[in-house]
């Protein structure tokens, strides 16, 4: 009677001790295959250990703006009558330039243009012909040269190439629906960035006003309109 039930204990206890042992080996050679591999793995949310590298994605999403213009507020001219005619410029330092801001990363280039509004006082009015005109100099009204451009301060641009506009420019003014005329350009791949049209110490924007001799004294009024458009 006892060797059989020793008999029926062997049988019993050692398919267990051997599915015991089977899974105990399951579970080391599991941890070792673990412990051997260096994986790389993705950052976020996920430990690593120390020696093990991770990756991560850096996404920079930079969308392009808009073209605009920074203008001058108001344009003036003051003298006094002589007798003789007289070629007057705009003296103050704030009205000889102007911002050029294409943040539309196109490279398509763009131009200033300016339309002028007779200058009249009332009924008395100076001639539509030969009496505004643009340069890049406020000491001589015939200049050939435009004025400099350059990098608004805090930023990095392309400076402009101006080589469609050849100055002086003539403005000519008129009562209603005064011309609009090129007065700078940037060719296609220039002018990107934020950009100073008109350097005092260097190359201003002269803004001219002509005065015959036989001109009334008054006060003349005239609606200056810039603007800036997209291709040169």
């Amino acid at each position: 009677m006892m060797r059989h039930l020793l008999r029926v204990i062997r049988r019993r206890v050692g398919p267990v001790a051997g599915a015991g042992a089977v899974l105990a080996g399951g579970i080391g050679g599991c941890v070792l295959v673990g412990a051997g591999t260096a994986q790389a793995a993705a950052c976020p949310g996920t430990p690593v250990a120390a020696g093990t590298t991770c990756t991560d994605t850096g996404t920079l999403t930079f969308t392009g703006g808009a073209l605009n213009l920074l203008s001058p507020t108001a344009l003036g001219w003051t003298a006094v009558d002589t007798g003789i005619d007289q070629q007057l410029v705009d003296t103050t330092t704030a009205q000889q330039s102007y911002i050029v801001d294409d943040a539309t990363g196109s490279g398509a280039g763009w131009n200033v243009t300016v339309s002028a509004t007779t200058f009249t006082n009332g009924t008395v009015s100076l001639p539509n012909t030969g009496t505004f005109s643009t340069n890049g100099s406020i000491t001589s009204i015939v200049a050939t040269a435009g004025p400099t451009a350059a990098c608004t301060s805090g930023a990095t641009c392309t400076l402009p190439t101006d080589t469609s506009v050849t100055y002086p420019v003539a403005l000519t003014t008129a009562a209603t629906t005064p011309t609009a005329f090129k007065i700078y350009d940037a060719l296609v791949n220039t002018g990107l960035g934020s950009i100073t049209i008109g350097l005092p110490g260097a190359a201003p924007v002269g803004w001219w006003v002509a005065v015959p001799a036989n001109a009334k004294p008054a006060t003349y009024l005239s609606t200056v309109t810039l603007e800036v458009l997209s291709a040169p």
